[in-house]
Order: C-alpha cells, then structure tokens, then sequence
C-alpha cells in the first residue's frame, strides 16, 4: 500500500466475457469440441449467435439449448413446420415448462393442429405437458379439444390424462365439447342410460355414474359396485347411521326434450328409513325444475321389486339433466340411516314418437 496511486492488478473482464474467452480458446485448441460449442452458444449475446449456432447444430443437434435455439431461429423465419418438430423433439427428451407452454401457443393457432399431426404418434410422450401447460396458462380447455381429438384418434392419448381433461371441460361448463369427447371415446355407440345394469367397471370422469365417496371411517353411506349371486353387478349402497352428503349416485344425462321412462330394479335389505329414497331427473339449466321422481323405495326384506320412473325434459332443462340418488326427506341424509339398498337391471327409453 506504499504506493496507492499505482494499480497493481489489471481490470479483470466481466464473467460473460471470461468464460467466451476459455470456451473460444478450447474451440481454437480442438474445433470439435461439442461441449465447447453447446455452452458458448449459451454464453454468447444474441447479435453473434448464428454462427456459434450454425456450428453448434452440427456437432450437437440433439442438445436440448442447441435444439431450443434452432427452434426459435425457424419460427422466427416462418419455417413453423421445422421449429414446431424441434419443439415436440425437446419435449420428448426432457420436461421443459417454456417449450410446453409454446406449444399451447402454437396449438391455439388456426393451423396448430395440422403442425402438431405429424408427431400425433408420440403424442403420449409430450401431449401430458402441454396441457398441463395449457392448464397453467388458463387457456380455456375447449380451446385444446381439436388437439386432444386427434390424439384420440390415434389412440396415443393416455388414459390418464384423457380423464384429467375430460374433468377440465366438464368443471368449465364445456358440457357439450367434454360428451363429444365422451362419444368418442365409446365409439359414438353410447345407449341413453351408460352401463344400465352397472355390469361393467365404471369409467372415472366420463358420463358414466358418479358414486358418492368419502373415507370408510366417516362414511355415512358406502356406495360401490358388488356381486350378487345370478345377477353379477349391482349397485348397492351400505348405511351407516352417520350423516351423508346426497345425491348418492348420479348420471349425466343427454337425452333431447321429451318423455321418458326408466324402470330398474331394487332391493332393500334391514333399511331403517322412515321415508326411504328414490331416484329423481333434474334440469341443470333453465329453470332447473325437477322433471320426475319415482316412488319412495323402502325397505323389501331381502327381495327384488321393480319400480319405474317417468319424466318429461322441457326445451329449456339444458345440455344435460341428471338423473340421481337421493333420500326422500334430506333431512334424514343428516340424520343418517341404518341397513342396505341394492339397484340393478335399469333401462330408459323415450316415449316421444
């Protein structure tokens, strides 16, 4: 410190600038240097980039920033078709949520759908994050549907991520975008009540019937599908005496304006109700009026007894009514009730002409 006037060390370059300068000087010792180049291409500003990149897309085309720059360079020259491939390419190999959330971008497109057919094939291993995306951003869910569509299609959409937007659309109100899908998916062979005799499996998050859930320590009514000796499936709901929350079971319906009639089959067994249940079809829009209800189902000792349930869909009942398990008087759904009840062989058919 005897002679502070004088500078003893030289200025030392920025860090950008140090680390250029280490990676320029490896590329002079060895020009194919891959590694040199990928983080070069990172380190470098933007007004001298396309070279590095030029040299860098040769020796390491498949480096997710290599790929992610070329991809920006060819939207950015008009050539969507190649930047959309190399955006799919990145998201196959590695979770990026920038490279998913322009994908939405390129999917809400007028020609979004027709750039991301090509790589429809795939659709299982980069389609998830998009949407999840999609999701992020708040892009409306119907937004995505010609997308989701095609992948359907092809039969490359996961199941599980088919029900998680199946959820999407039907929690937007998209009812009629989320039963197209539904149709879709069944093959458009859908019968006006789905899985009428409760035979098979339900499927979670279509149209199929919604079963009331809640854990079995608390439950104040277990609904599930079980055997019964020559009848295979049915649906039976086992009581408690906790309280419950109702409908217990339910159906979206889409069926047009008119009168119908449901019969099924039931059966209760030690059902300790003073009103029993029934089943009841309700508009979801309009005046959201109760189109019919059946008679109260009580206990039967043990044997099955038919019932029948007429009602009439008014123009205005919405895109869907539905068709639903309840207790006659709610308050015994606060109450909480004793025993079981069991349904089965259950059919609608329209008695317009």
């Amino acid at each position: 410190m005897d002679t502070p006037y004088l500078r003893l060390c030289p200025d030392r370059p920025a860090a950008g600038e140090a680390v250029r300068d280490e990676l320029h000087d490896r590329i002079a010792r060895n020009p194919g240097d891959a590694n040199a180049w990928t983080r070069l291409l990172v380190a470098q500003p933007e007004e001298g980039r396309k070279d590095v990149l030029r040299a860098a897309a040769v020796l390491a085309p498949n480096n997710h920033n290599v790929a992610r720059m070329r991809a920006v360079e060819a939207l950015q020259a008009g050539r969507l078709a190649e930047g959309t491939s190399l955006l799919v390419q990145i998201l196959r190999n590695r979770p990026w949520s920038d490279v998913a959330r322009a994908l939405v971008q390129i999917a809400r497109t007028r020609e979004g759908v027709e750039l991301l057919r090509p790589h429809l094939g795939v659709a299982s291993e980069w389609l998830p994050q998009v949407l999840a995306a999609a999701d992020g951003l708040k892009v409306p869910p119907g937004e995505m549907l010609p997308l989701v569509a095609a992948a359907m299609q092809r039969k490359t959409l996961p199941d599980r991520t088919r029900r998680a937007y199946m959820r999407s659309l039907k929690a937007s109100g998209n009812w009629l975008d989320a039963h197209g899908l539904w149709l879709a998916y069944q093959g458009n062979n859908v019968p006006l009540l789905f899985n009428a005799g409760f035979d098979q499996p339900i499927e979670q998050d279509g149209f199929d019937w919604e079963l009331s859930a809640a854990p079995r320590s608390r439950a104040g009514a277990l609904v599930a599908q079980q055997s019964f000796a020559k009848r295979g499936l049915v649906l039976e709901v086992e009581f408690t005496g906790r309280s419950f929350t109702a409908p217990l079971a339910r159906q979206f319906l889409f069926i047009r304006p008119g009168s119908y009639r449901m019969h099924g089959e039931y059966m209760g067994t030690k059902l300790r109700s003073e009103q029993g249940l029934n089943w009841a079809v309700a508009c979801t829009a309009g005046r959201k009026v109760l189109a019919g209800k059946s008679a109260a189902l009580k206990d039967t000792g043990g044997k099955w007894q038919a019932f029948d349930l007429a009602f009439i869909i008014p123009a205005d009942c919405g895109m869907a009514a539905m068709l639903e398990l309840r207790p006659v008087s709610e308050y015994e759904a606060t109450a909480g009730m004793k025993g079981h009840i069991a349904f089965d062989g259950f059919s609608l058919d329209s008695n317009s002409p």
